[in-house]
C-alpha cells in the first residue's frame, strides 16, 4: 500500500493559509495590497471584532470582469507575471497568486468587482475555499471583498490568535506602515462600526517629502513631524528620499524603522545599523533611530522571493546601497539643526505604545483606537519648510543653579546644559587629537607621579597605547608606579590625575570592547566627560560665552556624545504664543 498520497486541493489552499494567513492583519495586508496594486487612491478597512467576524476592504480601483473575478481564486492566479523573467522585475505588491485563494480557503468570502465603464459587477461566494454562487451584482467601480469568519473551519489556528486589542493594534499598525508608502492613497478604518482613522491623501503633482512629512503628521502627530530630518539621494541607478528622527525622539525598539524598496515594506538589518552608525555619538545608551527611508531602484536589480511575506529582499549591489544610506544620512544630519524644542512632552512623539507588524501591544480595544485618534489628530498647517542647517551665534545671559546657561540669538531663547556640551566640545578635541598626525601636546613641569591602587595600574598599563595616541607620556618609575611627563594639550588646565582617575574607575565598572577603535572610542568618552566643566561649577558670562563659541565650531554640537542632548530652544514665536501675544 502506498503511503504517498496527493494532497486535496483544498487541503493544499489550507496549508498556503499557514504560510500567509496568520492572523486577520495577514488579511488586511494581503488585501489592501492588491487594492493598490489596482491602482486604487481610496481604500477604506471595516472590522468587526478586530478582524475575527470580518475583515472588508473596499478600494476604488480598475475592478474585474467576471472570467478574471473567478481566475482571482484559484492558486497562482496572477495578473502580475506571466513568465520566469517576470520574477526578476516586479514593480507590485503582490505576484504569487496566493492571496485570494488562501484567505478564501479559511474564511467565507465574499468578493464583488466591477470594472470601470461595465454595468454590472460580479458577486462570488465561498466558503472554505469552495465557490458557492457566482452572480451579477451592482455596485461602484473597484472592488470589495469580504472576509467573514476567520479561520471558522480551521478551529485550531483560531485558538491561537491573541485578544481584541492586540490584533486590532497589530492592524493599526500595518495600515500605517502601507500609509507611509502610499500618500498618494487616502485609508479609512472603522472598527465596530466607529472610525479608528481616515488618512486623507496627501500626495500633490511633484511634492514629494512635503507630502510624506504631511502623512508622517497625520499618522504619528505634529511634535513627530517637527522632529524629522529630510534625506535624499538622487542618482542615476536609485534614488533615496525621507527622513530620519533626531536623537530626541529614538526608541529602545525598532518600531519605528520603515523602509520602503519601490513603495514595499521590508525588514532589512544592515540599512538600519547604517542609519544608526551615521549617527554616532548622538544616541543615548540602548537607543535605536526612528526613520522613514523610500528606496526607488530598478525592480530588475532586487530580488523581492526570497521571503514566503516578501518581508526581505536582496539587492544586487548591496554594498554601493548602504555606504550612499549611510552617506545621505550623515549628511542630512550634520547640515540641519537637531536642537529639540522646550516642553514638547516625550509622550507626545511616537508613542511606544504603538506597535509594529509581529509586536505584542497591550490595552483595550477603545484604547487601541483612542491612541489612533490622538495621532491622527493633529495637521500640519500651511507650507511645510524644511529647517537649514544654522549657526545658533548665541550669546550668554546668566547661568541657572550653576549647571545651565540662558542664552539667545536671533531666533529666541535656548538653555544650554554646561556640562554635557563641552563635554561633546571635549570629545571633539580628542578625536581630533586620536587622529591628528602631530600631536598637540603639554609637557610637565614637573614629572607627576600618578597615585593608583594596584588594579588601576594595571588597567592603565593595558590600555597605554591608547593615552599615548592621544597625547600622554607615562613611563614606569621604581616600585611598580607610574610617572606621568606631559597630555595632551586641551587637558593641560584641568587636575589631570583625577581625570585619569576618573577614566580607570570607569573602564573598571565596564568591560571595554576587543576591537581597538571601540576600545579607543570608549576610552574617549570617558575621558571627555571626566575632563568637562562640571555641574555645578560657577562660570562667568566671558566662560559662558567661550564654551557656546566653542559649540559653534564643531560638527553634532546637539548631543553629548552618550546621547543626551546639550541644549534645548525656545523660539520668540514660541514665547509670544504662550503669553497670549499671537
Amino acid at each position: 500500500m502506498s503511503i504517498i498520497k496527493i494532497l486535496s486541493e483544498n487541503l493544499i489552499n489550507q496549508i498556503a493559509a499557514g504560510e500567509v494567513i496568520e492572523r486577520p492583519a495577514s488579511v488586511v495586508k494581503e488585501l489592501v495590497e492588491n487594492s493598490i496594486d489596482a491602482g486604487a487612491s481610496e481604500i477604506i478597512v471595516e472590522i468587526k471584532d478586530a478582524g475575527k467576524t470580518l475583515v472588508k476592504v473596499s478600494d476604488n480601483g480598475c475592478g474585474m470582469d467576471r472570467a478574471d473575478a473567478e481566475k482571482s481564486l484559484l492558486r497562482h492566479a496572477t495578473s502580475k507575471i506571466s513568465e520566469e523573467k517576470d520574477l526578476w522585475s516586479i514593480s507590485t505588491m503582490g505576484f504569487r497568486g496566493e492571496a485570494l485563494a488562501s484567505i478564501a480557503s479559511v474564511s467565507q468570502m465574499v468578493l464583488k468587482t466591477k470594472r470601470l465603464k461595465e454595468n454590472v459587477g460580479t458577486e462570488i461566494i465561498c466558503s472554505g475555499g469552495e465557490i458557492k454562487t457566482i452572480q451579477d451584482c451592482g455596485m461602484k467601480d473597484g472592488t470589495v471583498v469580504e472576509v467573514n469568519n476567520l479561520f471558522f473551519n480551521t478551529p485550531a489556528r483560531s485558538k491561537y490568535l491573541k485578544q481584541d486589542s492586540t490584533e486590532l493594534t497589530h492592524i493599526i499598525a500595518l495600515l500605517n506602515t502601507i500609509a507611509l508608502a502610499n500618500s498618494g492613497v487616502s485609508f479609512r478604518l472603522v472598527h465596530n462600526g466607529k472610525i479608528g482613522f481616515d488618512l486623507p491623501k496627501t500626495a500633490t503633482a511633484s511634492a514629494g517629502q512635503v507630502d510624506l512629512l504631511r502623512r508622517i503628521s497625520d499618522i504619528f502627530g505634529q511634535a513627530t513631524a517637527d522632529a524629522m530630518v529630510p534625506i535624499f539621494y538622487g542618482g542615476s541607478d536609485f534614488k533615496v528620499s525621507g527622513f530620519v528622527g533626531k536623537p530626541v525622539i529614538s526608541r529602545s525598539d525598532t518600531r519605528h524603522q520603515y523602509i520602503f524598496v519601490n513603495k514595499r515594506p521590508i525588514q532589512h538589518h544592515l540599512i538600519a545599523y547604517k542609519i544608526k552608525e551615521a549617527m554616532h555619538s548622538m544616541l543615548m545608551e540602548g537607543k535605536k533611530p526612528v526613520f522613514i527611508i523610500n528606496i526607488e531602484i530598478d525592480p530588475s536589480l532586487v530580488d523581492v522571493n526570497v521571503h514566503p511575506r516578501k518581508l526581505e529582499i536582496r539587492f544586487e549591489d548591496e554594498s554601493k546601497i548602504l555606504k550612499t544610506i549611510y552617506s545621505a544620512a550623515k549628511m542630512s544630519i550634520e547640515n540641519h539643526d537637531l536642537t529639540p524644542k522646550a516642553f514638547v512632552e516625550a509622550k507626545r512623539y511616537m508613542s511606544d505604545r504603538m506597535p509594529s507588524y509581529g509586536k505584542e501591544p497591550s490595552g483595550t480595544v477603545d484604547e487601541a483606537l483612542e491612541f489612533t485618534k490622538n495621532f491622527t489628530e493633529p495637521r500640519i498647517q500651511g507650507d511645510i519648510v524644511f529647517d537649514d542647517k544654522k549657526r545658533f551665534s548665541l550669546k550668554a545671559i546668566t547661568q541657572i543653579s550653576n549647571a545651565y546657561i540662558v542664552a539667545e540669538n536671533e531666533a529666541g531663547l535656548v538653555l544650554v546644559d554646561q556640562h554635557a556640551a563641552h563635554e561633546r566640545v571635549r570629545y571633539f578635541e580628542l578625536i581630533d587629537q586620536l587622529n591628528s598626525q602631530k600631536k598637540k601636546t603639554q609637557p610637565l613641569l614637573m614629572p607627576e607621579d600618578l597615585p593608583l591602587a594596584a588594579d588601576e595600574i594595571e588597567t592603565l598599563k593595558a590600555n597605554i597605547k591608547i593615552f599615548e595616541e592621544l597625547g600622554f607620556e607615562i613611563e614606569e618609575g621604581p616600585g611598580n608606579t607610574l610617572v606621568l611627563y606631559a597630555v595632551p594639550a586641551m587637558l593641560s588646565s584641568e587636575e589631570i590625575s583625577d581625570v585619569i582617575n576618573g577614566v580607570l574607575d570607569d573602564i573598571n565598572k565596564e568591560k571595554l570592547p576587543t576591537n581597538l577603535k571601540g576600545r579607543q572610542e570608549t576610552v574617549i568618552h570617558y575621558m571627555a566627560c571626566r575632563s568637562a566643566i562640571k555641574f555645578g561649577k560657577k562660570l562667568s558670562i566671558d566662560e559662558m560665552d567661550a564654551l557656546l563659541n566653542q559649540m559653534e565650531k564643531i560638527d553634532r554640537p546637539y548631543t553629548c556624545p552618550h546621547g543626551r542632548p546639550t541644549m534645548i530652544k525656545l523660539t520668540f514665536d514660541e514665547l509670544n504664543r504662550m503669553f497670549g501675544r499671537k
